[in-house]
């Protein structure tokens, strides 16, 4: 036995095919819930009726999924026929054009864009056959005062050989807004490279300048022109050395290296002369690598660099100045241990200049009374005045030495270290006072 086939209308769907097909489903489930009705024809229109309703469950959930996407899309999207008028809109739409989607539905698209130019629609019929996108501009009111320049893209396709119109709006203001922060960025960006006393250039792969600022061409004598006109030939006629003196080869130069290795290379100091130069120039440089995206290998190497020629002379002068009146420096670090040692406190010392140094390794040095009365001295170290004592010492390969130790804190709130100080060997002077002694 059949059983009897029961209809019960859906809730109203945008793809219901209306009212008219709904009485014929209704019809047909009272024709096959007659008694005198064939066997057959029940069971046949039982069926049809069970996959009309699956396949409305099935054109609800694509309803469904449909109108869940176009409505999360952040820019506004209207459809259209082929008249223009509006089919459906999403959420940003209606946010955008400031009314409820049951007052856009119908409206034509000159009631939505009232300024719309007037062969919009003829132009989207001509690019319809090319499959082509049109681009038109309009503005809308809101409120008394506000105007919002719109942009709308707007494209033709077949719906179930209907012709239909999307059309994505977007509003023309955050985007303008945000290309005259960045422009603005921009020439700030640029007017603190033009004003910056650090030279500044950026080489591409092959290590020719694409960009550089003024400091750059101050520092290296050289114009701008001139720097983007390099060829690698030209370039290998520069010299570049370490504060070794020794020639740096292309290689590991520090924008060479941190195009190879990836990474940014910090605070290298070298020296470099160009054929234009009349005395090399030391320069401390920083090179970073730039690539267009975290995946890509770095295209470009951004290098920047100061100009410290006064420095390094200063420094290579004191350097001379400790041996001509052998004199070493030192310095105590904040930590009370670790301490930094000049190259003349190696020399007086006899500890190779790459043997890491500490207070207890200077202390060490001394012996008895002498090593007594320094550990005091450093301990009692005044930032109001310098204490001076002298001490035998010996050196690591045990040479006795008389030496003049000079010692004086640092403020408390320095952070370079907390006591700084100096050795001066003067074993000769003693020996010679000794030698003109009376007897």
């Amino acid at each position: 036995m059949v059983e009897k086939v029961e209809f019960s209308e859906a809730t109203s769907h945008p793809t219901d095919t209306g009212t008219a097909d709904a009485d014929v489903w209704v019809q047909l489930a009272e024709f096959a819930s007659r008694a005198d009705a064939d066997p057959v024809l029940r069971l046949l229109v039982g069926e049809a009726i069970t996959a009309h309703r699956n396949l409305r469950g099935i054109t609800a959930t694509i309803a469904n999924r449909y109108r869940s996407m176009i409505d999360a899309v952040p820019d506004a999207i209207t459809i259209h026929d082929e008249t223009g008028s509006i089919l459906d809109a999403n959420a940003s739409a209606c946010q955008l054009l400031d009314r409820e989607r049951e007052r856009l539905l119908g409206c034509s698209i000159e009631d939505a864009f009232p300024e719309l130019d007037d062969t919009f629609i003829s132009r989207l019929h001509r690019a319809f056959d090319a499959d082509e996108t049109v681009t038109a501009t309009s503005t809308i009111r809101r409120g008394a005062d506000e105007e919002a320049v719109l942009e709308l893209n707007a494209h033709g396709y077949l719906d179930a050989n209907q012709r239909r119109i999307i059309a994505v709006t977007r509003d023309l203001g955050p985007r303008a807004l945000a290309d005259l922060q960045l422009r603005s960025s921009q020439a700030e960006l640029r007017r603190i490279l033009h004003e910056m006393d650090m030279g500044m250039l950026v080489r591409n792969r092959m290590g020719h300048v694409v960009s550089c600022n003024p400091a750059a061409c101050r520092i290296l004598q050289t114009s701008e022109p001139d720097l983007l006109a390099l060829s690698t030939d030209q370039i290998a006629d520069w010299q570049f050395i370490d504060e070794g003196g020794t020639t740096i080869v292309h290689d590991d130069l520090p924008w060479a290296r941190a195009l190879r290795t990836g990474k940014a290379i910090e605070s290298v100091i070298c020296g470099v002369r160009s054929p234009q130069m009349t005395d090399p120039r030391w320069l401390s440089v920083t090179a970073v690598p730039r690539s267009r995206s975290a995946d890509d290998d770095a295209d470009q190497v951004v290098s920047v660099f100061a100009d410290v020629t006064a420095i390094k002379h200063e420094a290579a002068l004191f350097a001379h100045a400790q041996s001509l009146t052998n004199l070493g420096a030192w310095q105590l670090g904040p930590d009370g241990e670790r301490m930094s040692w000049s190259a003349q406190m190696h020399a007086i010392f006899d500890v190779p200049l790459s043997t890491p140094v500490s207070r207890e390794r200077m202390l060490n040095h001394f012996a008895g009374m002498d090593q007594r009365r320094l550990r005091q001295t450093l301990d009692a170290a005044k930032s109001s005045e310098t204490t001076e004592i002298t001490a035998r010492m010996t050196t690591a390969i045990g040479r006795r030495r008389q030496v003049r130790i000079r010692v004086r804190a640092l403020p408390k709130d320095s952070a370079q270290g907390s006591v700084i100080g100096c050795v001066q060997d003067i074993t000769a002077e003693t020996d010679q006072e000794i030698a003109g002694a009376p007897d």
